[in-house]
């Protein structure tokens, strides 16, 4: 048991054994490849913060794109046209992102279901029209250019290899960090509130206080994604961060398992990789993620996680 309890904690060393090591595989395709892991990579960072959010608080936001889009815009105007270094833009991004999710965590997290997704949708649909409306500052529908590499310490990442690496120590640690979160009694109470909220406030659980304590943390999370992939493309516009683009991480997270911090994780893994091996499909990306996501509602409910959790099992079953 001492051996099994111990690989448990040490589960993060196979996947990032195998990380580590695919760049070196793929010799003449590295930088190819790389770069779709590093699009993977961010994906999981927005996934697992919606996941916190959704599978374990239980509060729907059909709008997390919005908060991936102060990030991106926040380092990449902070660079561009004040000069000042990618990695304070993004601790600014970070800032702005919580308190602007402090501000209206209280009054939308206080609507339920419909009225919650529709008003986090609708603020998502806000921060786009100022995005496009102010363009002396953002580029508007044009889009920002020029957005310089990260640089950590003065050394600076122009190598799509060191990127890489940098990219996936930051999905490392955000897991780590909401699996924390779910182990400790904070995330016993976000599941309290989820189950029955009423019951909780009996129990003296201040829900808003811890709802919007979450709200916050995972859109800081979105918005270190969002200055990530500012500084990885060098270019962004209003279209990156769309409606689309929010419902693609609900793909994500029911693809891969809702509430399990994993299965997201999977999902953003599975998605980012697809439309490179349906290439030619490309133009009917948001067609396909709705039927995946119709398939896996009717026929896997616990997503992909949780058919390779009832695998397990049932291995574990027949050598009993």
């Amino acid at each position: 048991m001492n051996i099994m309890e111990r690989l448990k904690k040490a589960w993060w060393i196979l996947p990032a054994v195998i990380l580590g090591i695919i760049p070196l595989i793929f010799k003449e395709k590295s930088a190819y490849v790389s770069g779709i892991l590093i699009f993977a990579g961010i994906y999981i960072i927005l996934a697992v913060g919606l996941d916190l959010l959704m599978g374990y608080a239980g509060q729907i936001s059909v709008g997390h794109a919005s908060f991936f889009a102060i990030g991106a815009y926040s380092s990449a105007i902070l660079t561009v046209k004040y000069g000042i270094s990618p990695l304070l833009a993004m601790f600014f991004g970070m800032f702005l992102s919580g308190l602007i999710a402090w501000i209206i965590g209280r009054p939308v997290l206080a609507l339920k279901e419909y009225y919650l997704a529709m008003a986090t949708l609708a603020f998502n649909e806000i921060v786009i029209t100022l995005i496009i409306e102010i363009e002396w500052l953002t580029g508007g529908a044009s889009g920002l250019k020029n957005i310089p590499s990260f640089s950590l310490f003065g050394f600076t990442m122009k190598n799509n290899l060191h990127y890489y690496y940098f990219v996936w120590f930051v999905v490392f640690l955000v897991v780590a960090m909401t699996i924390a979160i779910v182990k400790s009694p904070m995330g016993r109470t976000l599941i309290a509130i989820h189950s029955d909220e009423v019951a909780a406030r009996t129990f003296g659980i201040n829900s808003t206080k811890y709802k919007t304590g979450i709200f916050v943390l995972v859109n800081v999370f979105a918005s270190v994604a969002g200055s990530l992939y500012a500084h990885y493309m060098g270019f962004i516009a209003p279209d990156d961060f769309g409606v689309s683009t929010s419902v693609n991480m609900l793909v994500m997270l029911f693809l891969g398992g809702f509430g399990t911090i994993y299965g997201p994780a999977i999902g953003a893994l599975f998605l980012k990789i697809l439309p490179e091996l349906t290439y030619f499909f490309q133009d009917y990306e948001l067609l396909i993620n709705g039927v995946i996501l119709i398939i896996v509602l009717v026929f896997m409910p616990k997503g992909m996680y949780g058919i390779f959790v009832a695998m397990k099992r049932k291995i574990g079953f027949s050598r009993e």
